[in-house]
This record gives C-alpha cells, sequence and structure tokens, in this order.
C-alpha cells in the first residue's frame, strides 16, 4: 500500500474505503448496511493497509456510520474514520450539535479524524456561518472531538474556490477521474487545492464504478497498448499520477474488488503515468464522451422520489444502451421498473431531485428521453 500525508504528516493511505457501497440489506422497507459483510471487508481491507474509511451520516438510509463504526472498533486508534455533516439537512442552529452527537453514538467513538462538510457548496455559506458552524468546528477540535476539518463539493469550479478561500480546511473531497478533468472542481481545482497545500481526497474516481467496465470500443484502445492494466487499473493509475491527490476512495462491496484493488494501489505513484499513456486517456476520454447519454454517477441524492420513480436505475439502464451496446436487457429492466410502477412515466416535474442532483442533471427532462427511447 501506497502512503500520503496530511499537512500535519499523518499518514493516510492512497486506497480509501468508500463505505457507503458496503453490502446492504432491505429491513422493514429500509436499506441497512449488513453487519457482518463491514466485519469481514473492512478488517480485510485494514489487514491490507487501507487506513482511510468514508462514511457519511445519510449512506444507507442512516445505517452506515454504525455498521462502520462498529467493524473498525478493534482497531479504532490506527485508523482514520471520515464521516460528514449534512448541511443540507439543517433547519437550525442546534442541529449541528445534534447531529454531531448522533454520529459519534453511531461510530462508538470519542472522536471523529476527519469531519467534512458534506456537499458544500456557496449557497449553504451563509446558513453556516449564521449557525455557528465554524465556531462549532473550532471548539470540537480544540477539545478533541475533532481531528481534521474538511468538506467535500460538488459545486462549480468557481465556487469550489471560493469555499477553499473561506476557511484553513485540513482536506477536502472532489470528484475526479478520466472523464471529470472540466467537470465541478475538476483538474483546474485539484491544482488549485495543491497549490494551497490542502490534501484532496478523491471520490468517483472510477465514476460510480463505470469506468470499471470498458465498453468494447474502449477496451480495444486499452488491450492495443499491450500493458495488460484492467480497466479499473488504467482508471486509478489516472488519478494516483496526480501528487495533489492524498486519497483515492473506492465502494468496494466485494472481497475481489478488494484485493484486486489492493494489487492495483500497491505501486501507484505520482508521475506513473507516462506521455504514451496521456495519449491512451485522451482517446478513451474522447470515446466515452460519444457513447453516454445522462452523466449519472448513481450517487442516489435524488432519492426517494415521492412518485417511487428509481432515476438512477432508469438512467443506468438508459446509459447501457450506448455505453455498452446494449438494448435488449436495459428494455427489460425498463419494462419491469414499468409494471412495478417506478418508471419514468410517474414523474410529475416536481423538481425535488433536480435540487439534490450533485452532477446538476436536467433529470425531468433526461426522463422524459428514456421513456420515450424504452416505450417507442
Amino acid at each position: 500500500m501506497q502512503y500520503r500525508s496530511f499537512r500535519d504528516g499523518t499518514k493516510a493511505s492512497l486506497l480509501g474505503y468508500g463505505c457507503m457501497r458496503i453490502p446492504s440489506e432491505t429491513i422493514n422497507g429500509k436499506q441497512v448496511s449488513i453487519q457482518k459483510e463491514a466485519d469481514r471487508l473492512l478488517m480485510a481491507a485494514f489487514e491490507g493497509g487501507i487506513n482511510y474509511f468514508d462514511t457519511a451520516y445519510p449512506y444507507v438510509d442512516g445505517s452506515n456510520e454504525a455498521a462502520v463504526g462498529r467493524a473498525l472498533k478493534p482497531v479504532r486508534d490506527q485508523v482514520h474514520i471520515a464521516t460528514k455533516l449534512p448541511i443540507n439537512m439543517l433547519k437550525e442552529k442546534a442541529d449541528i450539535a445534534r447531529i454531531f452527537h448522533e454520529q459519534l453514538t453511531r461510530l462508538e467513538t470519542d472522536y471523529i479524524d476527519v469531519y467534512l462538510l458534506h456537499d458544500m457548496r456557496m449557497k449553504y455559506m451563509d446558513m453556516f456561518r449564521e449557525f455557528g458552524g465554524f465556531e462549532f468546528l473550532e471548539k470540537a477540535l480544540a477539545d478533541g472531538k475533532i481531528r481534521k476539518i474538511g468538506f467535500s463539493s460538488h459545486d462549480n469550479n468557481e465556487n469550489f474556490k471560493k469555499i477553499l478561500d473561506s476557511y484553513h480546511w485540513d482536506m477536502c473531497q472532489i470528484q475526479f477521474n478520466i472523464l471529470d478533468i472540466d467537470f465541478q472542481a475538476g483538474l483546474d481545482g485539484l491544482r488549485y487545492a495543491g497549490e494551497k497545500d490542502i490534501p484532496v481526497v478523491i471520490m468517483e474516481g472510477l465514476r460510480g464504478g463505470d469506468l470499471a467496465n470498458a465498453p468494447k470500443a474502449v477496451q480495444e484502445i486499452y488491450d492495443a497498448t499491450g500493458k495488460g492494466w484492467s480497466a479499473p487499473e488504467w482508471g486509478f493509475r489516472f488519478v494516483a499520477n496526480y501528487a495533489e491527490v492524498m486519497t483515492i476512495l473506492s465502494g468496494m462491496t466485494t472481497m475481489e474488488m478488494l484485493n484486486d484493488n489492493l494489487r492495483i494501489f500497491d505501486s501507484l505513484t505520482p508521475g506513473c503515468v507516462s506521455e504514451e499513456d496521456a495519449a491512451v486517456y485522451d482517446a478513451v476520454r474522447e470515446t466515452y464522451h460519444k457513447l453516454i447519454q445522462v452523466p449519472c454517477t448513481t450517487c442516489k441524492y435524488c432519492q426517494p422520489c415521492p412518485k417511487g420513480v428509481t432515476i438512477p436505475q432508469i438512467f443506468t439502464q438508459f446509459n447501457r444502451t450506448t455505453m455498452f451496446n446494449n438494448t435488449a436487457s436495459p428494455r427489460r429492466h425498463y419494462g419491469e421498473m414499468l409494471k412495478s410502477g417506478n418508471a419514468a412515466d410517474q414523474c410529475v416535474r416536481c423538481g425535488l431531485c433536480e435540487t439534490k442532483c450533485p452532477q446538476s442533471i436536467a433529470i425531468m427532462d433526461e426522463l422524459m428521453r428514456a421513456h420515450e427511447y424504452f416505450t417507442k
């Protein structure tokens, strides 16, 4: 395992565990992280050298933090647990302390190593200041209840920089991958954080897993190099190449995925991408741009829909028709959604989903486009 550092010299594993993807099950209508899977996967990750584990207050219907805390309790003092304050759920000042202490209880810990403002956007900044948010964080830091303060963001590049300039952050977390070099914070934002000596944690390094399953046209580009690297390795190498990156999160749902990632990350270093590799990435990017229909990463922030529309699943099937040259299976899946009442025909254009989408997708219009395609 390769390690990079926070500004204070604390080591963080280059591969971080995105715990939201731990297997879950439905109990009484709610998704619940499966504890035995959390125990098995997270301890194997720790034994493999991973010491950075990322969760958040709303993940898996609020059950993920508890699963992570319980799984990591035996090695609590040897790992970084990162969790997040849900900015969009704050209604009053008291909510900050209430949620924070609830998180400590869920995680079964006295302190949080890295506390992030979740999906921080400029539109929330005034509200957070008015609620005394930064004063709360400073006191928690002084009391030892927080070790480091950061934020995650899906805001645009300009606003990301404003947020970065607004406080003396210990880290930040952004979306970055082969495709998203000019999207949200992007490469420019990554470099800006580097100039300010703020370590960057990367989410969506494989774009919600999409980049791990290369379509035929992309795989042919990879194969032509003769290097024998898998699509996930090509994806992770691209991100790890940047020295500004401290940790790359991966949502590993199986032991096979974990072991493969541990193998890949064993040798990733800054500058691991050659000029020849860079040309490959350019070709891959151009090919993907021709294939993607809707830039959805299935983060599920748009869920639940008041009318039960399963938005991420619809976009996943719509994208599969072009990204993987597959029409029969997506049509069958959409047909099942129609029968169960979860298809796009149930959309009443309330717009709630679009207010939550980190990708700023015109969800209502795209749903209608997908519906017309599948039902024509």
